[in-house]
């Protein structure tokens, strides 16, 4: 087998199927590389292969490389497992003597990422990990994204709100644009939010935090202000959905209007407090 270089031997460890080629490769290169280097690719093994373990322990035991790496100087390897939804390579970074532990906030987005991306029966074992080590997920990002904002504005699957939600996460959170994980509802990548998002006489009443705009389809924008309600802003979207009208393709149209029309007659039920209504699930 020839040397080959780092960058060649990280693409391998990244998509590799084959455990005895990973194992070959890394064997083959131990010397020529630094702790450092060894370091990476343990990293890069752990962030995208499960269980090809025996290369792991080659790196750590006979290379030397470091579970405590930071990726870029920044992420540790066992965050960059918890990014990449690795279950049973955090337990295996446990065993090796790595914390998963929160001192520092940039490990946060490694957390919000699982929640943007998957869907809840997809995380399970990943967030029972979390929670058994106290890790919990009503927090706020540098970027002022919450992992309740992600999940609603990017994630398809209803049931990871609903997970958020149950573990009280506060939706109340106002991003960098003004808006809270509320008003990105009626454009939620998953159906029916509304039924599980807004519940009670605070949900329609909450305001941006300035005035502001939101563009949730091409060419249609919502303008609010500090003032407006959530009630008010569902009125405004939708006579920004009918003078944009001949902008949009019907379905895009249709499928948002639709919505909108649904999420006011919701916010009439919960305004009149009538004993009989439930929301359908």
């Amino acid at each position: 087998m020839q040397p080959i270089s780092l960058n060649d031997l990280r693409r391998k460890v990244k998509i590799s199927q084959e455990p005895d080629d990973i194992i070959t490769g890394i064997g083959y290169n131990l010397s020529s590389l630094t702790r450092d280097e060894r370091s990476e690719l343990l990293c890069d093994l752990l962030e995208n292969q499960e269980i090809f373990f025996e290369a792991a322990e080659l790196l750590i035991e006979e290379g030397g490389a470091d579970i405590h790496y930071k990726k870029e100087g920044v992420i540790p390897i066992i965050f960059c497992a918890v990014g990449a939804n690795k279950p049973t390579a955090v337990l295996y970074a446990i065993k090796k003597g790595a914390r998963l532990v929160i001192d520092n906030p940039d490990y946060l987005f490694a957390i919000a990422y699982i929640f943007k991306h998957h869907r809840l029966a997809a995380i399970t074992d990943m967030l029972m990990i979390l929670i058994e080590h106290n890790i919990h997920f009503n927090f706020v990002l540098a970027s002022l994204d919450t992992p309740l904002l992600l999940a609603v504005r990017h994630n398809n699957n209803r049931e990871v709100i609903q997970f958020l939600l149950g573990e009280e996460v506060d939706k109340y959170v106002y991003d960098e644009d003004g808006f809270t994980a509320i008003h990105y509802v009626p454009f939620a990548k998953a159906p029916h939010l509304y039924k599980d998002m807004i519940t009670c006489m605070a949900d329609i009443q909450v305001k941006p935090k300035f005035s502001t705009s939101m563009e949730p389809v091409f060419e249609c924008v919502i303008k609010v202000s500090e003032h407006h309600t959530f009630e008010e802003f569902i009125y405004e979207a939708l006579n920004a959905f009918l003078e944009n009208r001949h902008r949009m393709y019907d379905d895009i149209f249709e499928k948002y209007y639709y919505r909108l029309h649904l999420i006011a007659e919701h916010i009439s039920h919960i305004r009149s407090g009538t004993d009989e209504y439930q929301p359908v699930n």
